[in-house]
Order: C-alpha cells, then structure tokens, then sequence
C-alpha cells in the first residue's frame, strides 16, 4: 500500500515569523544598543588607485568631542586571506584597512570612532588623506593586457586565475559540424541591494573572555571561525548572532574584514563598536556581480544536433578575492554550468578572473548562472535562428531525457522534468506565440516572446567543495531538536534565516515526523551559542539539507516515543503511529498516549520507560549534499511589447514552470520564485553598476541605479512540476535562487524575437531596446 503524504510537509502554510516581521517588532541590527557604545564611521578611499602618502588627523584636536581613530598602520598584518588552492592562482590578501596604497573607490583607509554616529561622521570629514595616483586597471581589456602594472607585488599581470575544463572530444565535434556559430554575450556590473543594508556590534566582556559580535550575516559560524583565526581567540570565547536580517541575496554571505575589524575594536577599546552601512556604502563597497564576458563556439549537425561546445569566460573581479569563495568562484562556476539541460559529449571551457579598480565581485543570487544561462539560452535562440528552427523544436531536439545522465564534464543529474516542462510551456505561450507573429508586421508595435531552460546545481555535497579547494571545506547542514517535558519542540538549525521562511518550513518537516503541529514547533537560528555549527545559509541549500537534518533528527526522537509507546501500551514500536498529538496502536486508534505525556515520562517520571533507556528526547543530526548535488530545472518565458519609435519595453507577461522536487511549502516556493524573479528583472532590463574611465563610480544612488518598481512588474505565474530526487532525506531541490537565474535570458530571448536580431548584452533598457530597433525604424 502507498504510504500516505505526511500531514504538513507539502502544505501552504502562512509563514509564522511574518507576524513580528510585519508587525515591527523584530529586531535588526540597528536595533541594537549597547551601554558605553561607540559609533564607527569608515573613510573610504575617493580614488580608485594610489599610494597613500599621508593621513592627516591633526584637525580633530580642535573638536569638542573626543574621537578615536586607526589606520592602516594600527591594524597592519590583519587581513583576508580568501586563496584557491591551485597552482595557476595568484594570491593576495585584503588588508582591514589600506596599508600603503588603495586599489578601489570606497576601500577603507581609516575609521573613526565617536559617541555618536553623526559626530563621527563630521569627524571623519576632518581627516584628510593625500595620495599619489597610480595607473588604473579600469576594463577586461586593460587586466588582460600584459604591459598594464599588475595591482599587486609579486604579481604577473593581472589575470588572477585562468584555468580548464574539458571533456570529450572537441576536435572531431568541430570536423563533424555542418554548421559553426561563434556568439560573444556580456552581462553587467550589479550591487545585491538588499533592504537592510549590513551593520556589526561588537562587545568584549573582560569578565568572561567572551566576545560578542552581532552580524547582519548569512554565515554566524564561518564568521566566527574567521575571528577566531585572524584574532587567535578560541571559538568557544567568540557568539556571533545573526539578528533578524532584511535580506541576504548572497551579498551577505561572505565573511567581511569588517566584521574582524570591529571584533579586534571592541577588545581594543574596551567598549562596545557599532557600525550600520549606509546606502551609498553599499552601493561601492560591499561587494558587486555579474560583469562577465562569454565567447561561446558551437558546433552544430546539420539536422540541428548540438555536438559541442567551447567557451571563453571572462570575469572581471575587481581588486580583492572575497572569503570564502573567493575569485575563481564566478569564472568556474561558469564553466561547470554552460553544458546545462542539453546532452551533447565535447566541450571546452577556458575560465579567468581578471583584477582591476574596482570592488570586488562576490555571490549574489544565483552565482554566476544568471550569467552562464544568459549566454547559453542566446546561444540556443540564435542557432536555432541561424538554422531556421523554431527555438522550441531546437532545445526538444537537445534537451536530456534519461536520467541519471552524466554530463560531458562527468557531473551526474538526478531525475528531472527538462522535456516536460518545455512542452508545458509551448502550451501555455501558444496565443503569445501566434500575436507575436502577426506583430512582426507592423512598423510601430512589436510583441516577442523568449524562453530560457536552465538547471540549478543546488545541495551541493562536501566532495563538491573538496573538489573546489577553496576555504569551504563541507557541505553539511546540522539540526539539533528537542522535545521539552510539556511536549513543545525547539529546533536549533545551522542555517540562518533572511527571507525564505525557513521557521515555518523546518516546523512543518518536524511536526510530520513527530505527530505533532507546527505550532508546538520554536525554530531558533543565528546563534553560534546554541546552534550547531554549519557554514551558512546559501546556494539553495535550505530546505533539501536544512530539512533533511531536521527531519533525521525528529524521526530519532519519534522512534524513541514510539518505542516508549509500544512499552506503556504493550504494542510494538512498528505499530505505533504518531499522529495529532498522539501515540496510537495502528489497528487500534482508541489504545493511545498523548505525546506531551510521553515527553513528561522521558523526562520526569523516568522510571515508566523501558528498562535501560537513557532519558531525554533530543537529538543532534547533519545532512550532507550528494556528491554531485540534485538539480532542479526550469523553464522561464517572457512576453514583450515594444514601443519601436521609442524602445520603451513593456514586460507584458512572466511564466515559470519550476520542478525543485518535493515542495515543503508550496507557498514558500511561490514566494521565492517570484522574488528571484523580480530580482531578475533587475538583471534584464534596469540595474547596472557603471564606472567611468578612471574606476569612479557613477551609480552611487537610486536616482542613478534603477531598480525594478512594481509598474515593472508583471503578474508572476508560476506553474509546478514535482520530481523528488533520491538523493536526499525528503526528496527535495533546492530552489532559493532558481527565480534570479532565467529572467535575463527569457526576456532578451523575448525582445530578440520582437525585433528580429541578435542580443548581445545586458541591460535591456529603453535605450538598448531603441538602438537595436533601429534596422526597423529605418526600413518603414
């Protein structure tokens, strides 16, 4: 017989943590005040490269308050070390504060510190620095080039990192193709702009050798690791929390040197630091994404097979590697993912990352594959454009059927819904497709529709980090659960919640697996002093592994309850069923104990248990990713309407069939899609970080880097497809930033379409949109 779906994983449950995050009364990190604190302002460097020749703090004499301020000179030797390690890899560090030169706009070169935040401020205008200009390292082309100084000592140009991947036989795809498309696409310079920007408090307390650091961060435990190696404090001295924080998107999940630096402050005062970001901080210092260049080459049968691929990837980094996934995270990435959802058996990626001006690149939602799948959907519509296919019959033709499969790098797919959801989707856009059409007619008025198939690589394993060799070393979520005497559960969960209701999901997970209601559930996260350690909330891990520690854990605790069951009602544990608070003989649902008694009997009344049982109800559990993680897959599709006489562009329509297998949450999901999907949006046709010849940068504010309002929104539909993997303990994907991944290829595919031509870039703007529509206005 079926085993029945459990009572709640699967079900659209309202969120619980929304009712503080709505009602106002969650708690920040501008929320917290300590006693005797003192305000942190950063002076950051105002040109993009130079020596410092001096840093002059005399004027602040003269002020009626005292300041405290530190230099490069103070903090020398503390540093981020974020180093791959691979030989063709050439290592730097970034120092807490500039020592001797800086090498972007927004570096910090000194902080000062005040009772009061704006006094700091003021104060930090006071102090003047004077820097001799070095030569700017400002595009790709310029990093690339071997007569430009290199920005760090000892170093060989400035290609930081080059390297390969390879599989197949790529010589004889090319001898066998009938048809070779060589296509160059660009994706632009981003910032993560999360609602709450980031903030540090840091408190030592020399009474107990504890230092205290609260963090708007997506990763309390690598923090405190980090801490511990840069400060030589022991961790068991170091609580890092994570408060509540308003959006991560990846910007916060890398460890910062500020978050050392004011730990190192707070010791070295002897009082309390506070430091919130504002929002041009943000803006130019923490870090950006994307800014990648692809030349793909394709290799194509004359009955529209795809035989092979060979890419050129190129990242421009910025000036520091980011801990802990530092600056090979982005071009590799992208190398790893290019052969996405189609079955082909050669390839052949060259990947760098390059160094210039700039701040540096990091993990923003989605992780380079908004950038790969940009490029390999361009590709997929202008071969099929080239061989006059229609788009859709091209990526049938292509796509992987049989799983597992082992792609041509040997990365092996579980069970997916490619085929499936492409065709879903042909239905679904079929009266889009047909006006399109008839648009193509008209010289004022255009309509296009573009799709994008992607798979998300999510739950990535410990030997995928191994593989990596960079300062992440595991893949493992950990979940302690514990069922008090009154029966209530508290989770302690590794993870590290900002946004994606994972207080609401976890409880689901354990309230199935122990007959009880996600009520009776209390999630705590973000706390190294009572969660067990993990290494952070990111790459679409959440639910498949956060989930799966939950779930192992409740399920040892609800085999002990059975087992004390079956003792009290002289069943067998294999007969008991846990379900709506109570412990039930299966064949007979009126002989039962209620739960919460069952707990109070673990815990106080000890001697009613088996003889020999250790008492208690807790348990402690880790999940790791499968080797090669599980893929979710996805097709997304846009419809345009573009105004030819003035490039304005009209998103007229958003679909998305997801499959990220079994949904925890259906309402979870949909939330997640749809805000990945916005942020999308963004990527496709608005946001864009700019610096001017000299690595100024121009996008410093939100009247200059546009986002995406609601009037640019569209309604988000977002269709279903469930296939649950094996691979991990509740058949689940990840899905976290499945919805960023496929908007910019699906709408420039979309606006292709419309217009007749090839897209090469992002962003898709109205002036973009204006110039590529020129050959048409022209021809009327």
């Amino acid at each position: 017989m079926k085993a029945e779906r459990p009572k709640f994983i699967g079900a659209r449950i309202q969120r619980f943590e929304d009712t503080r995050l709505l009602s106002g009364t969650a708690r920040y990190i501008d929320d917290i005040v300590l006693p005797n604190m003192l305000h942190l302002n950063f002076l950051r460097a105002e040109t993009a490269h130079a020596t410092i020749l001096d840093i002059d703090t005399s004027a602040l004499a003269d002020l009626d308050f005292p300041t405290w301020v530190f230099t490069g000179k103070d903090t020398a030797g503390l540093s981020m070390k974020a180093h791959q390690d691979v030989p063709e890899m050439q290592y730097s560090e970034q120092p807490f504060l500039a020592e001797g030169k800086v090498r972007f706009v927004g570096e910090p070169v000194a902080v000062i510190l005040a009772e009061d935040p704006y006094k700091a401020e003021d104060a930090a205008e006071l102090v003047f620095v004077d820097y001799d200009p070095l030569p700017v390292v400002g595009t790709m082309e310029q990093a690339r080039d071997p007569e430009m100084p290199p920005l760090f000592d000892g170093w060989k140009g400035n290609v930081i990192v080059e390297r390969q991947m390879k599989g197949g036989d790529l010589a004889a795809a090319r001898a066998a193709a009938a048809h070779i498309i060589t296509r160059t696409y660009r994706t632009q310079r981003q910032a993560g702009v999360p609602m709450e920007g980031r903030g540090v408090v840091a408190h030592y307390n020399p009474a107990d050798r504890v230092l205290t650091v609260w963090s708007s961060t997506q990763m309390p435990h690598l923090v405190r690791t980090y801490i511990s190696e840069e400060l030589g404090l022991p961790e068991s001295r170091i609580r890092v929390v994570a408060p509540d924080v308003g959006g991560g998107f990846g910007v916060k999940g890398q460890v910062y040197a500020d978050e050392i630096l004011i730990a190192w402050l707070a010791m070295k005062t002897g009082r309390p630091v506070k430091w919130i970001e504002d929002r041009r901080e943000h803006l130019i210092a923490s870090i950006h994404a994307r800014d990648h260049e692809h030349t793909l080459e394709a290799y194509v049968s004359a009955d529209g097979r795809l035989l092979g691929l060979k890419a050129d990837i190129t990242v421009d980094n910025g000036a520091y590697s980011t801990y802990p996934f530092t600056s090979a995270g982005e071009p590799g990435m992208v190398g790893k993912v290019l052969p996405g959802p189609y079955d082909f058996q050669a390839y052949e990626a060259t990947f760098r990352a390059v160094a210039t001006n700039k701040c540096a690149i990091g993990t923003y939602r989605g992780v380079a594959r908004p950038s790969a799948v940009f490029s390999q959907e361009r590709l997929m519509d202008d071969i099929a454009a080239e061989l006059g296919i229609d788009p859709f019959e091209f990526r049938l033709k292509n796509i992987i059927r049989q799983f597992p499969y082992k792609n041509v790098l040997g990365f092996t797919y579980d069970e997916g819904s490619y085929a499936q959801s492409l065709e879903q989707m042909r239905e679904l856009l079929a009266e889009d497709i047909a006006e399109a059409e008839v648009s193509k007619s008209s010289a004022t008025r255009r309509v296009g529709v573009g799709i994008a198939c992607f798979i998300e690589q999510t739950a990535h394993g410990t030997p995928d980090f191994t593989r990596r060799r960079t300062p992440i070393e595991t893949g493992y979520i950990a979940a302690r659960v514990d069922m008090s005497p009154d029966g209530e559960i508290t989770i302690d969960l590794g993870l590290q919640s900002h946004g994606q209701g994972l207080e609401t999901t976890m409880a689901q997970v354990a309230a199935d697996a122990l007959g009880m209601k996600p009520e009776n559930v209390y999630v705590r996260h973000g706390d190294t002093m009572t969660t067990p350690y993990s290494v952070g909330t990111w790459g679409s891990r959440g639910g498949a592994l956060g989930g799966g520690a939950v779930h192992i854990a409740a399920t040892r605790i609800a085999d002990k309850l059975r087992t004390i069951a079956a003792h009290l009602l002289q069943s067998k544990p294999d007969q008991i069923d846990l379900v709506d608070g109570r412990a039930q003989v299966r064949d007979n649902p009126g002989s039962f104990i209620e739960i919460k008694k069952i707990a109070r009997i673990a815990q106080r009344n000890v001697e009613q248990m088996p003889d020999g049982m250790t008492p208690g109800l807790e348990a402690h559990a880790s999940c790791d990713g499968p080797r090669d993680g599980t893929y979710a897959n996805a097709v997304h599709a846009a419809v345009v309407e573009i105004d030819i006489l003035t490039g304005k562009t009209k998103l007229r329509r958003f679909v998305v069939i997801e499959d990220c297998g079994t949904m925890l949450n259906p309402l979870v999901v949909d939330g997640q899609v749809r805000g990945g999907v916005v942020q999308g949006i963004g990527s496709a046709m608005l946001e864009h970080f700019i610096y001017d010849s000299e690595c100024q940068p121009l996008t410093t504010n939100f009247a200059d880097y546009l986002m995406p309002l609601a009037p640019e929104i569209p309604n988000i539909e977002v269709h279903h497809i469930e296939t649950p993997t094996p691979l991990t303990p509740l058949g689940a994907k990840g899905l976290g930033e499945g919805g960023a991944i496929g908007p910019a290829a699906a709408i420039a595919n979309a606006v292709g379409n419309a217009l007749g031509t090839g897209v090469a870039e992002t962003p898709l703007n109205t002036n973009a949109v204006w110039k590529l529509s020129q050959h048409i206005r022209e021809t009327a």
